[in-house]
């Protein structure tokens, strides 16, 4: 499906969990093209991304763009390069367990992406912008619906909360992100979600004024009535903002792991 000028959404499997939501892969058409991220690495998957590309008569995929280095954006990489030659490309900081051909950092270009580096959901975490039509590939920094999960160590929240505002420097028009539908209404998305942890962070400080003190009386005070399969995201929630608020000295922490009990100073 062509979603702007030379950018076409490729279809992609269906996540049992992540339902319509799966993860979204992206074909840049120019002088050759870019693919952002990868998907799943089923046979399936990679066949149909393989034929979508080879059904634009003598194009040459050039890169493969990993956004960030988890199983559903990474996972075909391999298998994609294999079928057509393309170069995995990914951010110096992120760790991938595949075979990458070239490492990127911040402003760089890439067949005219310009890679922001937005670091938060992971270490090397990265969104491609073409300026000249005002559209950022978000991967997982910025989703069409819901929010970002960000689960230490490799999550962080100070970090990512920063990108987000980073974000806010440029002029985008529209947001094609990692998982569900596109975003129109682009700086309103990104105040948005920076309000929105600002005011889980106000939560966690309010319950651990209330008496709560571990990660788990916190989750069940803010998430109360939280979906089983969410149970571990909403950790790794809550335990971001404890580790942001104690490196910022409003929070202090006795013991480790889920034992680990946060009061605040």
């Amino acid at each position: 499906m062509e979603i702007a000028h030379r950018v076409y959404s490729i279809p992609a499997g269906i996540d049992p969990f992540m339902g319509f939501f799966a993860p979204n892969v992206y074909l840049v058409v120019a002088k050759e093209g870019v693919l952002i991220d990868s998907g799943y690495g089923d046979e399936g998957s990679v066949s149909s991304r393989i034929d979508y590309v080879k059904g634009f008569a003598g194009l040459r995929l050039h890169h493969i763009v990993i956004t960030h280095a988890h199983p559903d954006h990474i996972g075909g990489a391999t298998r994609l390069k294999e079928g057509t030659g393309a170069e995995i490309t990914l951010h110096s900081a992120e760790h991938a367990g595949v075979a990458v051909d070239k490492v990127v950092a911040d402003g760089d270009t890439i067949d005219g992406l310009q890679v922001i580096h937005t670091p938060g959901h992971s270490p090397g975490h990265i969104c491609l912008y073409i300026k000249e039509e005002g559209i950022l590939f978000s991967g997982d920094h910025v989703l069409g619906m819901g929010t970002t999960a960000i689960r230490p160590p490799q999550g962080d929240m100070a970090q990512y909360i920063d990108s987000l505002r980073k974000l806010l420097n440029y002029d985008i028009g529209m947001i094609c992100p990692g998982h569900g539908p596109l975003i129109r209404e682009a700086r309103r998305k990104l105040e948005e979600l920076i309000q929105h942890r600002l005011e889980r962070e106000e939560q966690v400080v309010t319950g651990l004024k209330q008496g709560k003190a571990t990660v788990m009386e916190l989750v069940a005070e803010i998430y109360p009535e939280l979906d089983k399969r969410l149970y571990e995201a909403a950790k790794g929630q809550v335990l971001a903002h404890l580790m942001k608020l104690e490196r910022e000295g409003r929070v202090s922490s006795l013991g480790t792991g889920e034992d680990a009990r946060y009061a605040i100073d």
